[in-house]
């Protein structure tokens, strides 16, 4: 049996800068990885198994899509079971669904004994999409182009992180499709050294997430958890695409306060940390 640990990210500010012809998006993002994971254990079968207590539509996975690009790639099948424990919400903005899909690679790479090498295993998972580059390396990376060219930077390290998911879904799609491109351009090394010092006051000013106002819209609960989070002297922000909205705390007081407050209404109230020696498969 392998065991894998998929964790979650946080998009700690996101700007859109442009739409391609093939109507896929430039974005610049800040992505850091979490100590909240999903744990999944492997072992081989005679048929595909994915076990777990949450909806989903095999063919859609992102397990079943690792498979299926590691299956054609070796050129034999590679039958196995999964079970997993599922902790990061569905839909949420945290990367859940492509952080399982890369510890698959890694999973079924051990499992089978496939000796692809890791830079072989990251570049066979782009092809299911841009953010599969950052979920299969971790650490504090900026991301641009469509959110495959990765540069790293100094490591970011919270351990006073609260994040609240009202318990639904947004589609990143729809998102994409009705944001409106600006010209004005997030300054990210005001963000980083805003993060580096933990100035929460100055964070406030300087974390942005241009998903935001189209979210926002149709989900006015979303912007009323931001605001009363920032009551608790954190700095919030929307991870992603939404739906969950984060805060970032500088004292554990504070922290435990709007977790206390939170957790009476949304089940899927989590503390976290942020760090380095989480995330890496």
């Amino acid at each position: 049996m392998i065991t894998k640990k998929a964790h979650a990210k946080l998009n700690l500010s996101l700007d859109v800068t442009g739409k391609r012809e093939n109507a896929y998006h430039d974005i610049k993002t800040l992505m850091v990885m979490t100590d909240l994971y999903d744990e999944m254990k492997f072992s081989k079968s005679d048929k595909v198994e994915i076990l777990g207590d949450f909806d989903f539509d095999m063919k859609e996975n992102f397990i079943y899509k690792a498979y299926h690009v590691l299956r054609d790639f070796i050129g034999k099948d590679l039958p196995f079971k999964v079970e997993i424990e599922k902790n990061i919400p569905l839909a949420a903005g945290l990367a859940g669904g492509t952080s399982n899909g890369a510890g698959t690679f890694y999973a079924l790479n051990e499992l089978y004994d496939l000796k692809i090498p890791k830079k072989d295993l990251i570049k066979l998972s782009s092809r299911l999409g841009a953010d599969f580059t950052y979920m299969m390396t971790g650490g504090t990376k900026l991301a641009s182009g469509i959110g495959e060219i990765l540069e790293e930077v100094k490591p970011i390290e919270l351990d006073n992180v609260l994040i609240v998911n009202p318990g639904y879904g947004v589609s990143t799609k729809d998102v994409y499709e009705k944001i409106k491109i600006d010209d004005r351009r997030i300054d990210f090394d005001e963000v980083l050294q805003g993060l580096y010092d933990l100035d929460i006051k100055r964070l406030n000013e300087v974390l942005e997430n241009k998903m935001e106002k189209v979210v926002f819209e149709s989900h006015k609960d979303l912007l009323d958890i931001k605001n009363k989070m920032r009551d608790f002297n954190s700095a919030p922000l929307m991870s992603g695409s939404g739906a969950t909205i984060f805060g970032i705390f500088e004292n554990k007081n504070d922290l435990e306060d709007a977790y206390r407050h939170f957790k009476r209404t949304y089940d899927k109230t989590y503390k976290l940390r942020v760090g380095e020696k989480f995330g890496s498969f």
